[in-house]
């Protein structure tokens, strides 16, 4: 099922000195990245013998991150943090995972559910986005009785607002169902907070003893000049982008709705760009105006991805950069047009307002408004709640997420701190944890911070260009059938094995997963044969052996977590100092002599 053998010239891999790769810590859930790769990288490149592999891979990551299927077609944070990233291109992990997802999904509906006894206490999780789910899937993997209690009429929260163009929803709905079928979580839905349906006082009496609040950014931010609100957004044909994106995703939004109709969109992040690429699918003649500049290097650059911004262009989209809204002008209580002043400094002294020159103004009209700048959290719950400390900000601890104002409370996900999909779920994972320890009596801030360095970059003799990403023709993707083509199973391969395994041994274990090594052996030294001579040292590739004085002596001694179990120092030690602790040594010795020859 697998091709073990290898290809490429690795030199001396720098990286390999530090305990996890960096792409894996640029992850905020700490995803098995290296290891997947690799594993990858080992496929038959033939999709029937390949299958079960595939699969294989598929729950290695599932039991991690249930939604690393999703994560396969909106969430691409490792690739910041690839030390290919200068040495070609990174590594288009993102796309590898849709790979995988692609083949993945559709087993699902037959993945056998966890046997998990579930004797716990009873926990409660408000609101079903990523943040409060990955909650819900930590905790219930524990034996903890978990319910989700959603606002809406589906689990999912914020990933509805994603484009069908970026992500098919018969992915996210099957995603869903499966992970409530597997997980045997409880989950209620349209419970509504704030309004009495719910209220943690209510839940702790009905016998949850920890609640976990993931309730989102469900309020759209208001348009404002300075800090002064901008009046007219309360005229027929003004929308807000939160609102928009939700309408469409739940079909309430046809297809030719903007037909011959002129749509202004307010706003120059990710979201903004969403609405807009959106807009123009439903016919609409589109401009997006924001008050950043058109170079991304600046302090004032416009922060949406450079993708994001190419393919609104190549539809049609048109960009006005480096403008404000001072007004929004109306007729018989419809929305016509904006005055829009230049836009000289995004943020003024202290970081906050931006700079506008009201003498340098220009009128754009149009028939739909749609502002896109941003959201925030439902404050009156939290403020009901008591959640909130001074200065009307929340009350957590940073480090566990627990309430500063009540023990059995976590808070965490957008509502805490506005991010991207894996940032939620990192916290979700953060609360299920502190929320374990809370109910276990435990101390829920040992061993929670970890320090890392950054990597330099791993030696190559050699460096290859990434798997060219592939765009349906702008002419041909005017719907919301995904624009953007996956990879085949020979490109995944190919784009795999250009990984150049940063990481050491204890944060891969490929190897073991295919059953090729038993297990990750130690090197032993015997410091009364061991002359301090420094042959192992000067062989070693991965820095893991050294010498170190005892007792007055010279001796080797081996760096357990960047040795790679290779063997070559084992073949390489005049003394016969060095042994690797398994029951295969002399194989493995013979291998290494056999790679010398």
């Amino acid at each position: 099922m697998w091709q073990t053998a290898s290809t490429g010239g690795a030199l001396v891999e720098e990286a390999a000195k530090h305990l996890l790769p960096p792409c894996q810590v640029k992850c905020p859930i700490n995803e098995d990245i290296q290891r997947t790769n690799v594993l990858i990288s080992l496929l038959p490149d033939n999709i029937d013998a390949a299958r079960q592999g595939i699969v294989q891979i598929g729950d290695y990551l599932y039991e991690k991150n249930p939604f690393f299927n999703i994560c396969g077609y909106i969430c691409g944070l490792c690739e910041l943090e690839c030390n290919y990233k200068t040495k070609g291109g990174a590594i288009r992990r993102r796309l590898l995972k849709r790979f995988l997802s692609d083949h993945y999904t559709d087993y699902l509906d037959r993945k056998e559910e966890f046997h998990v006894a579930r004797d716990k206490e009873k926990v409660a999780v408000i609101g079903g986005g990523p943040g409060g789910l990955m909650c819900a899937y930590v905790l219930s993997r524990k034996g903890y009785r978990v319910t989700v209690f959603e606002a809406s009429d589906r689990l999912g929260g914020a990933l509805w607002l994603v484009p069908e163009y970026r992500m098919p929803y018969s992915l996210l709905k099957t995603t869903l169902e499966n992970f409530v079928r597997l997980t045997g979580i409880e989950v209620q839905y349209s419970v509504k907070v704030g309004n009495g349906d719910l209220t943690i006082k209510r839940l702790t009496g009905s016998g949850y003893r920890a609640t976990f609040v993931a309730t989102g950014t469900p309020s759209a931010r208001s348009l404002t000049c300075g800090r002064t609100p901008v009046e007219g957004q309360d005229l027929a044909g003004v929308m807000y982008g939160q609102d928009f994106l939700y309408e469409v995703g739940h079909g309430d939004i046809p297809v030719g709705h903007f037909k011959n109709k002129k749509v202004i969109v307010i706003g120059g992040g990710n979201v903004a760009f969403d609405v807009a690429r959106t807009a123009r699918r439903l016919d609409g003649e589109v401009t997006v105006i924001c008050l950043e500049c058109e170079d991304k290097s600046s302090k004032d650059g416009i922060p949406a991805d450079e993708e994001e911004i190419t393919g609104a262009l190549q539809e049609g989209i048109r960009i006005v950069y480096s403008r404000g809204v001072r007004s929004i002008t109306g007729e018989k209580g419809n929305f016509k047009g904006i005055e829009c002043p230049n836009c000289s400094s995004v943020f003024d002294e202290h970081g906050f307002n931006p700079q506008l020159d009201c003498t340098d103004c220009v009128d754009l009209t149009g028939d739909t408004l749609i502002i896109t700048v941003g959201q925030g959290p439902d404050r009156a719950f939290l403020q009901k709640e008591n959640l909130l400390g001074e200065g009307g900000r929340l009350a957590v601890d940073p480090v566990t997420l627990q309430s500063l104002t009540h023990d059995s409370v976590f808070v965490g996900g957008d509502v805490r701190r506005i991010g991207f999909m894996a940032d939620a779920m990192k916290e979700g994972m953060e609360a299920a944890e502190s929320i374990h320890r809370y109910l276990r009596g435990w101390d829920m801030t040992e061993g929670r911070k970890r320090d890392y360095e950054k990597p330099g970059i791993p030696l190559r003799s050699s460096y290859k260009s990434p798997t060219e990403v592939a765009w349906v023709p702008p002419e041909e993707r005017m719907n919301f059938q995904l624009f953007e083509k996956g990879l085949t199973l020979t490109e995944a391969i190919a784009e795999a094995k250009r990984c150049v395994t940063c990481g050491p041994c204890v944060s891969c274990k490929a190897c073991i997963s295919i059953g090729f090594e038993k297990a990750l052996y130690p090197v032993e030294v015997d410091e009364e044969r061991c002359s301090g001579c420094g042959v192992c040292v000067y062989v070693c590739n991965y820095d893991s052996a050294h010498l170190v004085v005892k007792d007055g002596k010279i001796v080797s001694a081996t760096d357990t977590l960047t040795c790679k179990s290779c063997g070559m120092c084992v073949a390489a030690c005049p003394a016969g100092a060095r042994e690797l602790v398994d029951d295969a040594t002399d194989k493995r010795i013979a291998r290494v002599y056999a790679s010398l020859s």
